[in-house]
């Protein structure tokens, strides 16, 4: 009998809770699916591309230098500055150019007044020996210093152009309109023939200098369209014309410069890195939306809709011309990637794809 006595409280209890988890269950509330879109991943032809790095420059630059010598009077541009063709940046001091021009053209008065005085002489010798009263030796004579002072004021003459031409050198212009990028002297330095005093780049010309590999210089050709990226300037990839190549290979690297014209933009600016990318040839590659892809934990992944959720896939990723970028692993054709992603997506969250 004891064995009954104790068994039968334990069924009840048994009894009372079934009978108490039967009537505390409730319905789940479905969570309601988010509208996405997401297309169809598709393969697509890209275009294969060589790399050349280089950095930008001026089309069009030039180091101011003096013609004469002569103490820097006035410095009328700094670094920066915008400057028009033609305009005075440096003043030197012409006076000892002005001592110069005095001593040729004080040489040139001496040399008219030899030739006037040849040239007397000369018809004095030429009247005598019609009349018999000189030799034709004489009258030879007469004429050779004649010929020879007209030769001297002839020189005269173009020492004291010279002269004159350095008063103008004073003065040192802008070969061209553009910016000075730096100054190379200051007030009260000796300037001499060849030294540097500024220079100056025409800013409305930028042009990319590339290396490009010797076996690849097929690739560039005058008028070729290239890609550029400059990666202080944003990701964004700009056109380029090749403009010119260098036909020598260089003998420590055996690159081919090549030269690319390049579009004024602000911020563009000489000594930027950059690279260049030119065609060659085509190959299928899966490309998606740069925005589709998110990152997390420094790894790159997408959302995909896959039997009416949200997948998480971690993904390899190449950069691709435009606002795309290339799939290297991770996707397949046909499978669907959400593009625009909404806020706090998250795995296995009910997705419901729109076209």
């Amino acid at each position: 009998m004891r064995f009954f006595v104790l068994a039968l409280p334990f069924a009840a209890t048994a009894a009372l809770t079934v009978a108490g988890c039967g009537h505390g269950d409730a319905p789940r509330t479905a969570v309601p699916a988010v509208s996405v879109r997401a297309p169809q991943v598709a393969a697509v032809q890209l275009h294969r591309h060589v790399e050349a790095i280089g950095s930008v420059q001026s089309a069009q630059e030039a180091v101011l230098s003096s013609k004469v010598t002569g103490t820097v009077l006035e410095i009328r541009k700094r670094a920066g500055d915008r400057v028009r063709q033609g305009e005075v940046v440096v003043v030197l001091d012409a006076r000892d150019v002005a001592g110069q021009i005095a001593q040729a053209e004080g040489a040139l008065a001496q040399a008219r007044a030899a030739a006037v005085l040849a040239e007397a002489n000369l018809q004095r010798f030429e009247t005598l020996r019609t009349r018999g009263s000189a030799s034709q030796l004489e009258a030879d004579q007469a004429r050779f210093q004649y010929e020879t002072a007209r030769g001297a004021v002839a020189q005269a003459e173009g020492a004291a152009a010279t002269a004159r031409s350095y008063q103008s050198y004073a003065q040192v212009e802008a070969p061209f309109s553009g910016q000075v990028v730096d100054r190379l002297c200051d007030v009260g330095e000796l300037a001499a023939p060849g030294r540097p005093l500024l220079r100056i780049e025409a800013s409305q010309r930028p042009r990319l200098h590339a290396a490009l590999d010797g076996e690849k210089a097929v690739l560039a050709a005058p008028g070729t369209r290239v890609e550029v990226e400059i990666p202080s300037l944003g990701s964004a990839w700009r056109h380029g014309v090749v403009a010119e190549v260098v036909p020598a290979a260089d003998p420590g690297t055996r690159s081919i410069l090549v030269k690319i014209d390049l579009e004024p933009e602000p911020g563009l600016r000489s000594g930027l890195f950059a690279r260049a990318f030119f065609a060659a040839g085509a190959r299928s590659a899966i490309a998606i939306p740069a925005r589709a892809v998110r990152q997390r934990g420094g790894l790159a992944g997408v959302f995909l809709a896959e039997n009416g959720k949200a997948a998480f896939r971690l993904v390899t990723t190449a950069p691709a011309p435009g606002d795309s970028l290339e799939i290297l692993s991770g996707l397949s054709a046909g499978e669907r990637v959400i593009v625009d992603v909404p806020a706090g997506l998250e795995a296995d969250t009910p997705v419901e794809v729109r076209e």
